[in-house]
């Protein structure tokens, strides 16, 4: 089986537990106006202006291999590959098969999610899956799917699945100003941590703006958001504190 990979990034260490390579795969639902990541969300390899391609056709052993170059790391600091993208969950079959080939390979595997996503696609990569890096947007339903496209309830379904499997998950939370900077919106962060068997830690993202450039050579009119200031962020984290211990600022 084949996927479509836009980036596989080595030595990485804030996505997930110890050193990791990070698995780029393209495809997304979603069109979160503050997203870094523009490459990633059509499905296609692509273009750019300044001829830069994004999207290359690869195996699930070519993944693997390429990613198996950096075990003994892994081993050394309790590492592993994590799929990313985009939204991993759009490639659930290339995804879980990938996945199946590293855990044999004495790998370990973790995906980052927006969590929308088909509740089957979630079962295909549950029984391949370490640990599980969970984006939470809003709890606004009507702002989900009018801003963004998504649907709550299918996001809220698929946390509980991966809660329910025992799975550790780190909620990850993007911090955008006009969006989601609001004391409410921390203490639901705060509060949904606490009640999610499972969760293991909180991590707050605040924006920037590495997404603009890219906008730009693809040819996207960018939307630029405010810089959050340093006290709105420890207000953040102190209000999630209040609720469940383990939270940082990344």
């Amino acid at each position: 089986m084949t996927g479509i990979v836009f980036q596989i990034q080595r030595y990485c260490i804030h996505d997930g537990d110890g050193i990791r390579t990070c698995v780029f795969l393209k495809g997304c639902p979603l069109h979160c106006p503050w997203c870094h990541n523009l490459e990633g969300i059509s499905p296609k390899p692509q273009t750019d202006k300044i001829g830069s391609v994004y999207g290359t056709e690869m195996t699930a052993e070519e993944v693997c291999a390429a990613a198996s170059r950096d075990k003994s790391y892994y081993a050394l600091s309790g590492g592993g590959v994590t799929f990313t993208g985009g939204e991993p969950l759009a490639q659930a079959d290339f995804l879980a098969e990938t996945a199946e080939l590293l855990k044999k390979d004495g790998i370990s595997v973790a995906v980052e999610t927006s969590g929308f996503a088909p509740s089957a696609a979630v079962e295909k990569i549950v029984p391949f899956t370490d640990r599980v890096l969970f984006d939470i947007k809003s709890f606004d339903g009507g702002r989900l799917k009018n801003i963004i496209g998504a649907e709550i309830n299918a996001i809220m379904r698929n946390l509980a699945e991966f809660s329910a499997a025992g799975i550790p998950i780190t909620l990850r939370c993007p911090v955008i100003a006009g969006f989601n900077d609001n004391d409410a919106h921390f203490e639901n962060i705060g509060k949904l941590a606490g009640d999610t068997e499972n969760v293991t830690a909180v991590e707050l993202m605040p924006y920037h703006r590495l997404g603009v450039d890219k906008c730009k050579r693809l040819g996207v009119e960018p939307h630029e958001f405010s810089e959050l200031s340093r006290d709105l962020l420890t207000r953040a984290e102190n209000t999630v504190r209040a609720y469940f211990g383990n939270v940082k600022v990344m």
